[in-house]
This record gives C-alpha cells, sequence and structure tokens, in this order.
C-alpha cells in the first residue's frame, strides 16, 4: 500500500521565508496600500470575490498584484505527518486588479466612473480583476485504482485551469461583482504534472500520486458568476474601523459548477479598512490587523470534479450531496503596500461516499504599485 502523502511543511516555510523578505522590503517604501487578498475560481464561489477585495491607500494607485495558495498544508493547527491530500488538494491563483473598467462598465456599470477617476461625491465606481488559476482534486492517495473493489466509487481525479475576469462595482453599502472563467479539464489542465513538480520539490514529505490515467476527461469550460455583497454593520469609532460584518449572496452557471449560496462574513481588527471601496482608503493608517470569520450554506446542482463532464463519464462516479456548508476562520495584517493573509476553510461532506468534513488552508499576499 502506499504510504499516506505527507505534506508541503518545507516549502510552507521557505514561503514564510520570501514573504518576510517581502514585507521587510515594502516597509521601508513610501506610501501603503491594502489588498485583502487574490482572485481566483476556488471551490467556494465567493472566495475569489473576497480574494479580489484589495485596498490601496489612494485610488490614483494603477495595478494591484495578488496570488492565493489553497492547500491542506497549510492547517498548521496539525502535524505536517496528519494533514491529508486529498479532496480539494490543490488550489493557485494570480491575478491582477485594475481600478478601471474599459470593456465591461459600459454594459454593466450602471454609468458609474472608473475608482481610477472616482470622486467622493460617485454613488459608486468600477474596477476589474484578471486571473489565472488551476484547481486540484484526488481521491484517497492511500487506495490507488485498480488495486481494491469499489475504488471507482471514490471521488476521481480531476483539474481546472482557466483564465477569467472580473467587473466589480463598488459602492460605501455595496459590492457587485459580474465573473467569466474559461478554461479546461482533463489532461490540457496539467494536473499531473502540477502534482508531480510539487511532490518531487517536496520528495521527503510527499509520495507518488498513482492514478492520474483516471481523471475527469477534457472538455472546454465555461464559468459564469454573480455576487451581491451588502455591508450590514460597521463600527468605527472616531473614524477608525474596528468591526463589520457582510452578508452576500451569489451564484455559477456552467459546465464546471453550477451552484447558488448565501452566508455573511465578520471582521474584528486595528484600523480596520472598509472592505472594499478604495475612495475610503485616503485617510486610513499605515498598518491594520483583523481577524474574521464567516459561513455559507451552498446548493450545489452540477460539480465537474465529482460528476465528471457534461460529454462523458468519468472512470470513477460518486454521488454528489446537493447541500454544503462551510465555515471559515482568518486573519490578516496589512503594512504600508502589503497584506498577507491567511484562513482556515472547513467544508462538509459533498458526496455520500466523502469525508464526513474537509478542512484545506489559504495563504494570500497582495502588494500596490501605482504611478
Amino acid at each position: 500500500m502506499i504510504q499516506r502523502t505527507r505534506h508541503l511543511g518545507e516549502p510552507a516555510r521557505r514561503l514564510f521565508v520570501v514573504v518576510g523578505a517581502l514585507l521587510a522590503l515594502v516597509v521601508a517604501m513610501p506610501g501603503g496600500a491594502q489588498a485583502q487578498d487574490a482572485g481566483g475560481n476556488g471551490p467556494a464561489p465567493e472566495k475569489k470575490d473576497e480574494a479580489a477585495r484589495s485596498s490601496p491607500r489612494h485610488p490614483s494607485a494603477g495595478w494591484l498584484p495578488r496570488v492565493r495558495l489553497d492547500n491542506d498544508a497549510y492547517n498548521f493547527w496539525l502535524h505536517p505527518g496528519h494533514r491529508s491530500d486529498e479532496e480539494y488538494t490543490n488550489g493557485v491563483v494570480l491575478g491582477m486588479e485594475t481600478l478601471q473598467a474599459p470593456a465591461w462598465g459600459g454594459v454593466l456599470g450602471g454609468g458609474a466612473p472608473a475608482c481610477l477617476n472616482a470622486q467622493p461625491g460617485d454613488r459608486a465606481c468600477l474596477s476589474t480583476l484578471l486571473f489565472i488559476g488551476q484547481d486540484m482534486y484526488t481521491p484517497n492517495l492511500d487506495r490507488p485504482p485498480f488495486s481494491y473493489i469499489g475504488w471507482e466509487f471514490e471521488r476521481p481525479y480531476a483539474a481546472w485551469l482557466y483564465v477569467g475576469g472580473e467587473g466589480r462595482r463598488v459602492s460605501s453599502r455595496a459590492l457587485r461583482t459580474y465573473a467569466l472563467s474559461l478554461g479546461v479539464t482533463g489532461a490540457p489542465a496539467l494536473g499531473k504534472l502540477a502534482q508531480a513538480v510539487a511532490h518531487e520539490i517536496s520528495a521527503r514529505y510527499t509520495t507518488k500520486a498513482t492514478g492520474w490515467e483516471t481523471q475527469v476527461g477534457f472538455e472546454p469550460g465555461v464559468l459564469l458568476g454573480l455576487r451581491q455583497t451588502v455591508l450590514a454593520l460597521r463600527w468605527a469609532p472616531g473614524g477608525v474601523g474596528v468591526l463589520d460584518l457582510a452578508p452576500s449572496v451569489g451564484g455559477t452557471l456552467g459546465n464546471i459548477r453550477t451552484a447558488a449560496d448565501m452566508g455573511g462574513k465578520l471582521r474584528l481588527g486595528i484600523n480596520l479598512s472598509h472592505p472594499w471601496d478604495p475612495r475610503a482608503w485616503r485617510a486610513r493608517a499605515d498598518w491594520e490587523f483583523n481577524v474574521s470569520a464567516a459561513g455559507r450554506r451552498e446548493y450545489v446542482a452540477h460539480d465537474f470534479s465529482l460528476d465528471g463532464t457534461l460529454l462523458r463519464t468519468p472512470d470513477r462516479q460518486v454521488t454528489r450531496v446537493p447541500t454544503v456548508n462551510e465555515y471559515e476562520f482568518g486573519t490578516a495584517l496589512r503594512i504600508r503596500r502589503l497584506t498577507v493573509g491567511w484562513r482556515a476553510i472547513t467544508r462538509s461532506k459533498e458526496y455520500t461516499t466523502g469525508p464526513a468534513r474537509h478542512a484545506f488552508s489559504q495563504m494570500y499576499s497582495a502588494i500596490e504599485f501605482r504611478p
């Protein structure tokens, strides 16, 4: 039997060293900015939306790059040997936000100006997020296919490689996002290659994954997304943010995932910035720290990583659970231009033969470049 995969503890420590070096460099720079985290198409639709909430110190900021890494290797409350390497096993998203809306603003922007040029009296402004990402899903790596009876009833190997964009209509009380992602599943999504490279780099903690030949097959993918988030509560005594609460409702439609959800997020912090409006960031402090908690209930009508593609039946088949609950806890720190953060996310059972719950974590970082 293959030994249980040991996770990427050493690469995680290396990443923190790199982030620490960047932090030291950025603290020495003049000016400041905040980006809450990175955008992308992770397993939870609002993760992309929340990840896109970047916060430049002044709306004259032009480009806001960010990165987000999802992996249960970052479940730091567990010993490295007890961190799983299955279910939603890895996600990488690279994003770039611009405070302009050159293409979509005239159609969906409601006449609002770009956030780059917005004035305090404008009711809303527009920005655009572009991203590229990859999501990977695997079954239990202790149980390779063809090695036991019933292997075909565990979740399939699956990968989704995509590019996309998100239009964002921002006001002081609400955030509405429109998203479009295009990509591929199957071998062209490079899941087998990405996992092999990661396991080779961290050979001390991992063993070879066996079974990618049974992955969900190739299919072009289209994913549409719509989300509305409202700032229901914000407490900022003396103009200094301490607490805010933002419920949201949204959904996705496509051959990759079709689902609807509702939930909310609570943040508590020091010097807490407005969660999404760049016009409110002009007079904020040079640093902030927050902790957060969120919950969400999701109804899933289709998930390619469990159901397979629309055009072909996968080698493995499972019975999907339509209603999934999710909760998360996280923390973030901004110092001038740089934001780093971490959040732990737990999802309830997603298919009848799956685990009762699965936890993974996100690490994200963002930095502002401005003229």
